[in-house]
């Protein structure tokens, strides 16, 4: 079988063709955020990549300043040894994604550095048989306990999905924390840092 290129979230990226298209979720019949993206182009990966009708897809972010601009989309990503994207070796300054993981079926990561702050997971899945699976998501800080974050079933087409700021927050889970994704589904997450919300000015008092 052959392989899809393997990028982490936040690494740096570049197209290696000319004329692949972004879209709006992974799939080939998917919207079309834009296009055509030029040779060498650089992007930012947010996670991924998954498999969907046959072709890799990674989500990201567009870290080129020439056009054509967009902020966020799908691109295919071809396979090895020939891919359509390459790392350009250039780590990402400041990105705000934490850690990105893909699978087919059930896995465990970490231990994975959450900070202080505003998190979120967002992810994407899909049923290989596009009938139904399950994605269940739960957390660990350290030695302790699991707990469930995320629990969906996944129906016959590709679903995405959030664990909002404030729900992660809930979970209480900071520090190292270990990840482990029970499921049937191929599937793609991310954990991301939210910025601080910035504050509005405070209104002019006249004299």
């Amino acid at each position: 079988m052959l392989a899809l290129p393997d990028f982490g979230a936040g690494e740096l990226i570049v197209t290696t063709i000319d004329g692949l298209r972004v879209r709006q979720r992974p799939g080939l019949t998917s919207l079309i955020v834009t296009g055509l993206l030029p040779l060498n182009a650089e992007l930012q990966v947010v996670m991924g990549p998954i498999l969907v009708q046959d072709v890799g897809w990674y989500l990201v972010t567009d870290a080129d300043p020439d056009e054509p601009q967009f902020e966020e989309g799908w691109i295919a990503s071809g396979f090895e040894p020939e891919a359509y994207l390459a790392s350009t070796g250039v780590p990402s300054a400041g990105t705000p994604f934490v850690a990105s993981f893909a699978q087919v079926g059930s896995a465990q990561y970490g231990p994975i550095e959450i900070g202080e702050g505003d998190h979120a997971i967002r992810w994407v899945a899909l049923d290989p048989e596009r009938v139904r699976c399950g994605l269940a998501v739960l957390l660990a800080a350290g030695s302790g306990a699991p707990v469930q974050a995320i629990r969906a079933t996944i129906g016959s087409g590709v679903d995405p999905g959030t664990l909002q700021p404030g729900s992660f927050a809930a979970l209480g889970v900071r520090g190292q924390v270990f990840v482990t994704v029970e499921s049937d589904c191929a599937w793609t997450l991310v954990i991301v840092r939210v910025p601080d919300p910035t504050p509005e000015p405070s209104p002019s008092v006249s004299p």
